[in-house]
């Protein structure tokens, strides 16, 4: 009877022929599940932070009744980041599911930080001036911070702060005076254009609003989302 097999020279050429698919498309499938990743992360840390928010709410009165003003970032925040921690711990804190906590300085180390780590592996940190918050996808990110990709700019600013009480800054202030946690978009126009780029707090230059950029996206990062991943 005739025996019917695959030459070594045929084996070789459809080894080389899957190394070659393999080598296409393995990275666009690597960096899809990188972004489904984040978009998952940030529409799960928008949505638990805002039901804390709710649940102090619930228990002790509007969020102005709440909320501590600790002036504004840099050398002139009010309060210490113990201090922080303390109203943390008795208001939002109390109705997330923590691992730990921890204090230490931010990514440009110029104001310190209270960093809570949350049980799906992310974590939020807190300024000592508390209205800017920040969230990292993970705890490598802390130390491997990629804004845009891994690390991104939220805020909490529910009334009119001290510093605020200007005409000039309750402009800026049109999308991110709100009593719920968002993401950061001080300083932006309304439109989509500027929160790609055109605008120093853009996603593409300073990448402060790329999480908004998502969630205006519904969550999705977008095929001109200008960061690559």
């Amino acid at each position: 009877m005739k025996r019917i097999a695959f030459t070594l020279a045929e084996v070789l050429i459809t080894l080389g022929i899957i190394g070659v698919v393999a080598a296409l498309t393995i990275p666009t499938l690597m960096a899809n599940h990188r972004k489904k990743v984040v978009e998952t992360k940030l529409e799960k840390i928008y949505s638990v932070v805002n039901q804390a928010i709710n649940l102090t709410n619930a228990e002790y009165g509007d969020v102005t009744n709440w909320i501590i003003d600790c002036g504004s970032s840099g050398a002139n925040a009010t309060c210490s980041i113990d201090e922080v921690e303390d109203w943390f711990n008795s208001t939002i804190g109390k109705h997330l599911e923590i691992l730990k906590t921890e204090k230490t300085k931010n990514r440009t180390n110029t104001n310190d930080i209270l960093l809570i780590y949350l049980k799906d592996g992310s974590v939020l940190g807190v300024t000592n001036y508390i209205y800017d918050m920040v969230f990292y996808v993970n705890s490598d990110a802390i130390s491997n911070t990629q804004a845009g990709k891994n690390y991104f700019s939220f805020r909490f600013n529910p009334i009119l702060l001290s510093h605020q009480n200007n005409e000039e800054s309750q402009k800026d202030l049109k999308y991110s005076l709100k009593p719920t946690f968002e993401p950061y978009s001080n300083y932006w126009n309304g439109t989509r254009e500027q929160l790609i780029d055109g605008h120093s707090f853009s996603c593409a230059q300073n990448h402060g609003f790329c999480a908004k950029l998502i969630q205006y996206d519904g969550w999705k990062i977008s095929k001109d989302y200008p960061i690559k991943f």
